[in-house]
């Protein structure tokens, strides 16, 4: 089961890569994306990575850390939720109009936590 927390991370990894090597292909893929499907994801992405880090914390490498991300993860779908689409809508275009350096940044962030987890499943 610690392969489906290396497949999030490898994901989260090239994610992390396609934003700091092509910031406008990175931008494209978001802004992309139609509004109900981003806050589906977004909200959908974290419940099912928070459940499954918390289900398999004790497998992985850093349990305590794997139980404290999955309450964050958790909790951020359903601020996400709280949020409603439109403020989601519009925090997304704020992050998409980023300068390409702070983008890279946040791509960066990205694909570290990707090899984190890769590192934790291994």
């Amino acid at each position: 089961m610690t392969l489906i927390v290396t497949v999030l991370g490898v994901l989260f990894v090239v994610l992390g890569l396609v934003g700091l090597v092509q910031p406008d292909r990175f931008r494209s893929l978001f802004a992309g994306m139609g509004s109900q499907l981003r806050f589906i994801l977004a909200i959908a992405i974290r419940v099912v990575m928070g459940a499954l880090l918390w289900w398999l914390a004790d497998d992985l490498r850093h349990p305590q850390v794997m139980r404290i991300i999955a309450a964050i993860a958790i909790f951020a779908a359903v601020g996400i939720l709280i949020m409603g689409r439109g403020r989601l809508d519009k925090l997304v275009e704020w992050w998409l109009s980023l300068s390409d350096g702070l983008l890279r940044l946040s791509a960066l962030f990205a694909g570290a936590f990707g090899a984190y987890l890769v590192y934790v499943a291994v």
